[in-house]
């Protein structure tokens, strides 16, 4: 009876050994590749978490999108800012790893269009200061998309 019991437990410290390596060697897939599920502006997404952020949420959260936009700020870690100027809305672009090399082809002002996933968003409350300053949307995993 002991046997079997080891034997058990052997057999289920091997299958977990073997599903956690196959999750660690799992390969991020590219999103600036695929087609994407939306393609807006940055604008009107902003637009679109104003007005209703639940229906926003639903239609935009974990989505592909594809947005354009101009190019308010470029952070050396990897984001891209989109917004207009004067604005305190913005959509932020976190850039894929295989992707940081991007932003060399972007300047400030110019118009852009970057491909990502919808992960989140902060709407400005009222509450204080810099809560008020307006929304600000998420996308990371993202590039800048190429003209076909």
């Amino acid at each position: 009876m002991k046997r079997i019991i080891l034997i058990g437990f052997v057999l289920v410290i091997a299958i977990g050994g073997w599903y956690a390596y196959k999750m660690y060697q799992q390969k991020t897939p590219d999103v600036v590749n695929q087609h994407p599920e939306v393609v807006i502006s940055a604008k009107e997404l902003l637009d679109a978490f104003d007005k209703d952020t639940a229906a926003a949420r639903k239609q935009y959260i974990d989505k592909i999108i594809e947005v354009s936009g101009n190019v308010k700020r470029i952070d050396t870690t990897g984001s891209v800012v989109l917004g207009e100027d004067g604005s305190a809305s913005e959509v932020t672009v976190g850039l894929d790893r295989r992707h940081l090399k991007d932003v060399e082809k972007l300047k400030t002002g110019s118009v852009a269009v970057l491909q990502g996933v919808c992960s989140g968003y902060d709407k400005g409350n009222g509450d204080d200061l810099l809560a008020s300053l307006g929304t600000t949307i998420e996308l990371r995993s993202a590039g800048v998309k190429e003209k076909k």
